[in-house]
């Protein structure tokens, strides 16, 4: 349950990061590293099973993306020309961040209803 805790942390991160700070090019960064885990997510969740190589690739991603928020709360927690630039691509991306948001929510909504779902944790 950390894990999705943490996961959905992120999600919610990727649609508020304005409030965070970070310059456009790290705001991509981040939804590279979502849509990553939302395509391994959603082709580990396809047999309704998840095997010890899913479950670690799941992890290995989840970890990186926790490891890629506080780089970046640290990063730009007094940039305000970075928040601007966030305020600014958050915007202009809106419908297509929206779109990350939920294919990533489903995807690890479906992971929690595989078998070996416990191991993710």
């Amino acid at each position: 349950m950390k894990k999705i805790a943490i996961l959905l942390g992120l999600a919610a991160f990727i649609l508020t990061l304005a409030s965070c700070g970070g310059p456009e090019a790290d705001a991509k960064k981040m939804i590279k590293k979502i849509e990553k885990y939302t395509e391994v997510a959603k082709e580990a969740a396809e047999d309704k099973k998840l095997d010890d190589g899913e479950i670690e690739e799941l992890k290995k991603l989840a970890d990186e993306l926790d490891e890629f928020e506080k780089e970046m709360d640290e990063k730009y927690k007094d940039d305000e020309e970075g928040k601007e630039a966030v305020d600014k691509y958050m915007e202009d991306n809106k419908e297509e961040l929206e779109k990350v948001y939920e294919e990533f929510f489903s995807a690890m909504m479906a992971l929690y209803e595989c078998e070996g779902a416990d191991k993710l944790e």
